[in-house]
Order: C-alpha cells, then sequence, then structure tokens
C-alpha cells in the first residue's frame, strides 16, 4: 500500500470516528460540520485507491474502515429517527396551539365570539 492510500485511509477513519462520536452523542451540529471534509476524505480515498489491486491495500485497515462506515451508516439512520420524532413533536403542539377559525353568519372567517350567532340572539 502507497503512502498516499495509507494516508487516505486515516484520515477517513479518523472522520468517521469523529462523526461516530458526535452522533452517539446526539451532536447533529457538530456532525453536520464534520461533512465537508468526511466528503473530500472520501473523495480522496477513492483517487488515493483508484487502480490499485486488493493485494496492495492493508486488510486490517480497510476492515476498520469498513466498521466505521457501517457504524456511521447505522448512527445516521438513528439520527434521521430522532429528528423525524422531534419534528413530528413539533408539528403536533403547532397544531395543538392553533384555536380552529372561528366563522361568522356569513359563513366567513370572523373576529369575535366562539359562540354562534344564533346561540347568542336566543339567549
Amino acid at each position: 500500500m502507497s503512502g498516499s492510500e495509507e494516508a487516505a485511509i486515516e484520515r477517513l477513519a479518523w472522520l468517521l470516528q469523529e462523526e461516530n462520536a458526535a452522533l452517539e452523542a446526539l451532536d447533529f451540529t457538530r456532525g453536520l460540520q464534520l461533512l465537508p471534509a468526511k466528503r473530500e476524505a472520501a473523495e480522496a480515498f477513492s483517487a488515493a485507491t483508484r487502480g490499485a489491486s486488493p493485494g496492495d491495500a492493508d486488510a486490517d485497515a480497510l476492515r476498520r474502515l469498513r466498521f466505521l462506515a457501517d457504524e456511521n451508516r447505522a448512527l445516521l439512520v438513528r439520527a434521521l429517527r430522532v429528528q423525524q420524532r422531534v419534528i413530528e413533536m413539533v408539528a403536533r403542539a403547532a397544531r395543538a396551539a392553533t384555536p380552529p377559525p372561528v366563522y361568522g353568519a356569513s359563513g366567513l372567517p370572523g373576529a369575535g365570539s366562539a359562540t354562534p350567532r344564533s346561540l347568542l340572539q336566543r339567549v
């Protein structure tokens, strides 16, 4: 394995570890901050290993990278589920906090009492 391949694997592995730690702690801001560097590292890894035969790479380093990538995928799925639950809770709270519209005698939304006009006139 060449020095550039080794450096690319180590850089990507380090970034995956950092992002995994952030996602594990539910620190989505930190995880997002690492995204551009992770993309660059993935591109560098792809470029460094393009054309290399499988026997050239360090099998242990690649296994570690695969493990970190699999863990990263699982943590990203979990993060998406957490975000979905937060969005659903906010949407439910917003619906519950919004009073139903009040309509006037003409059937158009109106201001004032929520009691229908016909009941007010009978009292």
